[in-house]
Parts: C-alpha cells; structure tokens; sequence
C-alpha cells in the first residue's frame, strides 16, 4: 500500500508541479521505501525551494550520477505516470505514506526495547517522549550522556568513515583539524586585503574534492565570481583576463582547461545577490545536500527583524541565524566580515577579533574565527592568517603569499615575526 502511494505521489508531481504546495510540508525523502522515489521526491524538494520547474530530462540527468541507470529511471517514472489518473488525492497519498513511515518507527522502536525492574522508570520517559515526537511528525531533540556516548564513543582513534571539511590549505588545516556540522566560521579582514579570493580558493579547493559547496556571494555579479574561477584555475591575469583581444602563447589552452574544470564543476552551486535573509538561504539549502556553506559576507545579509538604527542587534540577530542555520542543517558555515579601523593604528597592524565590524554577537557565536591582515604595507603580496579562536582546535598563525592577478594564496613556511622582521629590515634599509 505505503509503495503505491508513493507512486501515486510521483506520478502527481509529475502531472502538476503545483502539487508540491500541498504536500512540501508532509514528507521528507527518508518516508519513501522506494530509494529512487524517495530521490525523485527530493529532486522536487530542491525545485520547490529554490524556484524552478523540474523536468524529466532533469530528473533522469541528476539521478544518473547517482548510479541509477537511466532506463531504469524512466522505467519507473513511466509506471508512476500510468497508475495515476489524477493528481487531486496528492494530499490523501502522503498522508498513507506518513502514516505507514510512523508505523515502520513504532515497529522498530518497540522491537528494541528491553525492559527491566532497573530500567522501567526511564524507559517509560524516553518512550514516552519518542511516542510525542513521532505523533507530531518530529524526533526527539534530548538524549542523556550516556547515550550521546554510546553513539559516538567508536568513530574514536581509527579511520574516520566521513572525513571533516578541510579548505585545502594544509598548516591551517592542522590548526582547525577539519569543520565539522555546526560550525560557524567567520574570516574577517579590511576591504581590499583578499578575503574574497580567499573563499574562492577554499571553494575551488573543496570542489577538487568533491565536496558540494553553496557559495552566496552577496557583492559581486555572477561574471565576476567566474572571473575569480577562471585565473584562479589557469594562472592567467585577471587584468589580463579582462583587457586582452586574444590569446598569446599557452593561453588558450590554459583559458580551455580551466573553463573545462568549471563545467564540471556542478558541485558549486553559486547565488549571487546583494539582498538575502539568512532564512532564505536555509531555505534555499535546505534540500541541497551541501557539505559546506560559504557566505561573502555577513555584513551584506538582510535582518528578518526591524532594529531603526541599532545596527550591532542586526548584525548579532543575523549571527545568531548563521550559527542556527549552521546546527540545524548540520554542516559549517563560512561567512566573511569586514574588521574595523583599529587595527591600521598599529606598527605590525595584526588585527583582533574584537575588531569585528559592528561585531553583534559575532564573537560570541562563532566556533572559529580566522582573521587576514597586510604584513607589509609595501608589499601586500605578505599576508598574515590567524586563527585567534578556535573552539575545538588550536590557534596558530601562519603566512600566506598573495598573487593579487590570478587570486592566488600559498602558505609558506615563514613565521609571523620573521615576516615582520623582514618588514623592519625593508623600512630602516629600503636601498637594500
């Protein structure tokens, strides 16, 4: 019966997409018990989401990179077509599949269940909240300890099943040992110093990877984010890029590779907009299967509130969201922040994070903060990179060489005193 309605669910999508409004609420792709139905419901879960009509040829596409193959897709597409006559019952199907879900969760939670004299009293509790949960279509949010340890307690000192989110820069990877779901990451720097290409760097670094990345960026056209991408990939100038009438030299095989790399890159899925809520963003990634979020910057993200001139209560509730959004999807979150005047009246200009541009409650929520400032002022191809918090790892600071043409950031093995040594040296010597 549940596998019935579900291609009666199926086959009304694909009937009327306006069937999603009735149903979007009710189910999640985990009710199906058919894994491709289950994965063609989530196509329409992203559709609904981010506000485009899903086709068939779209559907067979997306899916066939999942090891489906094709005809197999069709094939069951093809049956849920015929075993519908109408998409009206749309609401009435999805309330069968909830139904047989909860009941398969019942099943299995009094299968489990072994009751004693010793344990009756929390069992009952712990029974007692699942039952609510499952009749409002929820999960249990508390757990004890105790069992929190049991879940966890074996993915210690072996090899990791799922791998932490490294951004491809490997000193500062051993400093933040990989991000993790929940993690807010906030990178702050003045204007002009390269935290933007920074980010671009670290999504190209994840792509390589494999990693699916959403990258909002909230000040920039959609030419220019792929302008970054291209010399960041092909080592051409980006004066060069924008200027030149035609290629010289290996360039046109270099500019070839490059825009090569970037269509396949479908694991990059960039927004660019200079007005978004952090609650259109998470509804946007809800159904998205990111493994890292990066927002360029928090600064540019709209208030869902009113706050008439208190702009650091609009920055901290935009902070707030960012971190809510980061726990309840359950991966990292990346958004960069512009720093303050403060740290230009000092003789090393090392900034601090209480420098944090109308900081709200930025400090306070992020789980990492990374900070990026000009060494020397004569040579911004020197730049400093700090970890100044760290909420499960370690700080550190290391230096990073900046190619401000082809948007390009290579850790080297300076520290940042002798860079600064080096920057006094050049000022009481500038002949040498």
């Amino acid at each position: 019966m549940s596998y019935l309605a579900e291609k009666h669910i199926i086959g009304s999508l694909l009937m009327d997409k306006d069937c999603m409004n009735n149903i979007y609420s009710m189910l999640e792709p985990e009710m199906f018990t058919s894994e491709i139905l289950g994965k063609v419901y989530h196509e329409y879960q992203r559709a609904f989401d981010r506000g485009y009509v899903l086709t068939l040829p779209m559907i067979e596409q997306k899916l066939s990179s999942d090891n489906f193959p094709s005809d197999l897709i069709m094939e069951e597409l093809r049956a849920c077509l015929a075993d519908t006559i109408t998409s009206a019952e749309v609401a009435q199907n999805a309330d069968v599949l909830v139904n047989a879900y909860k009941a398969r969760r019942l099943d299995k939670m009094l299968s489990t269940v072994k009751v004693s004299p010793g344990n009756v009293k929390p069992l009952i509790r712990a029974l007692t909240q699942e039952l609510e949960a499952l009749q409002k279509g929820e999960t249990t949010q508390s757990k004890t300890l105790a069992e929190i340890a049991a879940e966890n307690m074996d993915n210690y000192f072996k090899e990791k099943e799922t791998e932490p989110v490294y951004i491809g820069f490997d000193k500062l990877d051993d400093y933040l040992g990989g991000l993790e779901g929940g993690d807010m990451i906030v990178i702050g720097a003045r204007p002009a110093v390269g935290k933007s290409a920074f980010v671009t760097q670290i999504a190209r670094n994840l792509a390589r990877k494999h990693k699916r990345v959403g990258f909002y960026n909230l000040e920039m056209q959609n030419k220019q984010v792929y302008e970054r991408f291209v010399v960041n990939e092909s080592g051409i100038g980006l004066t060069r890029l924008r200027k030149a009438i035609k290629f010289l030299g290996d360039e046109k095989e270099r500019f070839d590779r490059a825009n090569e790399m970037l269509a396949k890159a479908d694991n990059i899925i960039i927004t660019s907009t200079g007005s978004k809520t952090v609650g259109e963003i998470k509804a946007e990634s809800r159904h998205m299967d990111y493994d890292i979020i990066i927002i360029d910057y928090l600064q540019l993200l709209k208030a869902e509130s009113t706050y008439r001139g208190n702009r650091a209560a609009e920055v901290g509730e935009i902070s707030r969201a960012v971190k809510n959004m980061a726990m309840e999807l359950n991966i990292p979150v990346v958004a960069l922040s512009q720093l303050n005047r403060a740290s230009e009246g000092r003789d090393n200009r090392e900034p601090s994070m209480a420098e944090l541009r109308e900081a709200g409650n930025i400090e306070q929520d992020a789980s990492v903060i990374m900070l990026l400032w000009n060494v020397n002022e004569e040579d911004k191809s020197l730049k400093g990179c700090k970890i100044e918090k760290n909420r499960q790892g370690e700080c550190g600071k290391v230096i990073l060489r900046f190619n401000g043409d082809t948007m390009n950031f290579v850790e080297t093995d300076e520290t940042v005193k002798s860079a600064n040594e080096w920057k006094k040296a050049a000022d009481d010597n500038p002949f040498a």
